[in-house]
């Protein structure tokens, strides 16, 4: 289903201004089929533009949106798969696998390490590791008290 660019800047939460210019400066390109009907924006379009206002809302200039949205679509990203964070100057976007990828830098890859995932694995094994002392430990106490010794 298309969009008409009314519709897109309505639901993207911008002005149609805002979204003219935004398609001027090839920061967005809508990439809707003309048999979709409606309007030359696609849903995906919309998730680019409503990730473009976030951004700009955020501080970023318009430069390093543009850069950022370009590599991310140029690397073939799935745009609403994605996770966003900035500080304001870096755009990072990261993937569910726990990758990140730099959209400033040409979509250089790194490495999202989630210590709380791997804290609560280690607790998990810990646990385990108690288990396997103590059952250990009782079949050791169990072999020099054999039953019936009278001890």
């Amino acid at each position: 289903m298309g969009f008409s660019g009314q519709q897109a800047a309505r639901l993207a939460g911008c002005s149609a201004a805002q979204l003219e210019y935004w398609e001027r400066c090839g920061l967005v390109v809508p990439q809707s089929d003309p048999a979709d009907g409606g309007g030359p924006y696609s849903f995906r379009d919309l998730v680019v533009l409503r990730m473009v206002r976030s951004l700009l809302d955020a501080g970023l200039s318009m430069t390093r949106v543009r850069r950022a949205v370009g590599e991310l679509l140029a690397a073939g990203e799935d745009i609403g798969e994605l996770q966003v964070v900035t500080d304001g100057e870096h755009v990072w976007a990261c993937r569910d696998d726990g990758q990140i990828l730099d959209a400033l830098r040409h979509g250089q890859l790194a490495l999202f390490v989630a210590v709380d995932r791997i804290a609560a694995d280690v607790e998990a094994d810990v646990r385990e590791f108690s288990r396997d002392r103590q059952s250990f430990v009782e079949g050791l106490r169990g072999f020099d008290h054999p039953a019936g010794s009278g001890s």
